[in-house]
């Protein structure tokens, strides 16, 4: 199983790269050029600190490429388990974006949750475009028949 997640890895770096050049300049722009808020935790509410906009816009790269990372796992696990792992996977990432998004209103401020939104899509809508044609191509296979459990939560759960 780690060699099938080697292999996807191996096979999206050069999309991971791009989707993190991608947040990194819009938080470049957004900090350095527009100068918008920079939460330091936006979950918490009653927070002041602020990332200082240079690390902000580093740490954005850093984050995009292992936030993709993560999503590819994810992808080569579901490509094991379902014979349909795109719309398993788009699914997911759109209940993903909609979730954060709404949350990320509830901190700090007004400006910092739609500017992390702004981030959240411009990685999110890529990763979700981008990384299943590429994951398609190399990478583990979609297996024909999932295992025995697998069936049955897809069938309780009325998949075919």
């Amino acid at each position: 199983m780690t060699a099938a997640h080697i292999e996807a890895l191996k096979a999206s770096n050069k999309t991971l790269v791009l989707i993190g050049a991608l947040a990194t300049a819009a938080a470049g722009v957004m900090t350095l050029g527009v100068g918008m808020d920079t939460p330091w935790a936006p979950w918490e509410r009653q927070s002041e600190t602020m990332f200082p906009p240079v690390l902000f816009t580093i740490a954005s790269f850093v984050a995009a490429i292992a936030f993709c990372i993560t999503t590819v796992i994810f992808h080569t696990f579901l490509k094991m388990a379902t014979s349909k792992p795109d719309q398993w996977w788009r699914g997911s990432g759109v209940l993903f974006l909609l979730a954060y998004g709404t949350y990320s209103f509830g901190s700090g401020t007004v400006e910092a949750a739609i500017m992390l939104n702004i981030l959240h899509v411009v990685v999110g809508l890529p990763a979700l475009a981008l990384l299943p044609p590429v994951l398609r191509k190399r990478g583990v296979q979609t297996i024909h028949k999932p295992p025995r459990l697998i069936q049955r939560l897809q069938h309780s759960a009325g998949i075919q």
